[in-house]
């Protein structure tokens, strides 16, 4: 029972996770005449945070080494929570950009040591339902502000709820950090060597593609986050409302797939899961490319439902793909390269699709699918020669 609760808080450290990860792009439009900036300004905030993100998941090592990762996660919710209270608190665009900073740092801490954490110590259905959580979190962070606006009370006034949220758990992560302890003295045991220097780590079979897969992963997430729709409106001549739906579905059907692929990973193997997963992922693209109508809402659930299992399949590998001791260093710059990838793919892309035309929405997501599906494929072939 005991380790039963103990799952639900580590899945509980998630959904904070989520929840800020959608309420900048909601309540900017509402942010922005407060604060007298260009409607871009929104650009600077979330690449404040996304490069805040990636110093620390780069750092994530070094800090549970010193103070464990039941400490780093219980100040990186309070970061999370500090950041969005802040949000919610100023006035001035300047400490705005101040606020985003441990919002960053929290989310990157978070990703990098619980992921690390659960693909040592739990079953490969817990990683899929980790990031299900995720999903939960991304979800209610919208619906919540969307309540409160909907209820005309100011936006800021769901910052401070959500950030109230993010305390809540801050509290149950230190009521429970015995739990914590008792499982780092399992993983403590099993992994006695220090980690390899980066240089050696780079050279490692397999570890510069698997870093790339998460890169073009994200990448191609964040393509269909901020093109999908445009792609839908001015290439298949549907409207906004359904545009809208169908992306809707599309991030239900990741949250869903994610749920169903923790299921699948009583049959299937890792392995099988991902190549499973890349086939549906680029039956799905190939749908949304050809299809109309009615059509494309099927393509987009099945995109989901490919990408669903992909990110947390990926991550639970990197254990037995590199090795116990390995695992935290290369998980943390998986995460940070997957920042990477949200961060500057899809701008790149935007400017592309600009230039050229938006109808090759559908081709640059195929790259991304057969260069993922091509890594996995080379990284096993890598580790299997390697055993032998």
């Amino acid at each position: 029972m005991r380790q039963l609760i103990f799952i639900f808080i580590i899945y509980a450290t998630y959904i904070s996770l989520g929840l800020p990860d959608s309420l900048l792009g909601v309540t900017w439009p509402e942010m922005v005449g407060e604060f007298h900036v260009a409607y871009s300004a929104a650009g600077i905030i979330s690449m404040t945070i996304a490069i805040c993100t990636v110093i620390s998941s780069l750092q994530t090592v070094k800090i549970t080494k010193k103070i464990g990762t039941g400490k780093l996660v219980l100040a990186s919710v309070l970061l999370t929570a500090m950041g969005l209270i802040g949000f919610a608190l100023t006035q001035n665009f300047f400490l705005l950009i101040i606020a985003a900073l441990p919002l960053g740092f929290g989310a990157g801490a978070i990703d990098t040591s619980v992921n690390d954490y659960v693909s040592v110590n739990f079953k490969a259905h817990h990683m899929n339902w980790l990031h299900a959580f995720w999903g939960v979190g991304a979800t209610l962070g919208p619906v919540i502000m969307g309540v409160i606006l909907n209820s005309q009370f100011s936006w800021r006034n769901g910052y401070f709820i959500i950030g109230g949220i993010q305390v809540i758990i801050a509290l149950i992560v230190f009521l429970t950090l015995p739990l914590w302890k008792q499982n780092k003295t399992i993983v403590s045991k099993e992994s006695e060597e220090s980690a390899a220097s980066f240089a050696s780590l780079m050279k490692q079979t397999g570890v510069i593609l698997t870093i790339l897969s998460f890169l073009f992963y994200v990448g191609l997430e964040g393509t269909i986050f901020l093109w999908g729709s445009s792609y839908l409106i001015e290439v298949k001549s549907v409207s906004v409302a359904t545009a809208s739906f169908i992306l809707s579905i599309f991030f239900a059907s990741i949250t869903m797939g994610r749920l169903i692929s923790g299921v699948f990973t009583f049959w299937l193997s890792n392995l099988k899961l991902l190549l499973y997963s890349n086939l549906l992922l680029l039956i799905g693209i190939i749908t949304v490319a050809l299809g109309k109508g009615s059509v494309l809402y099927g393509g987009f659930i099945l995109i989901g439902l490919g990408c669903a299992a992909i990110f947390p399949t990926m991550m639970h590998e990197t254990p037995r793909r590199f090795g116990k001791r390995n695992s935290s260093t290369i998980i943390g710059f998986q995460v940070a390269f997957g920042y990477v990838g949200i961060t500057i793919i899809p701008p790149l892309l935007g400017i592309f699709f600009q230039g050229f035309s938006m109808s090759l929405f559908p081709l640059f997501l195929a790259i991304f699918a057969l260069i993922l599906l091509g890594t996995t494929i080379v990284i096993e072939k890598g580790i299997t020669k390697k055993s032998y």
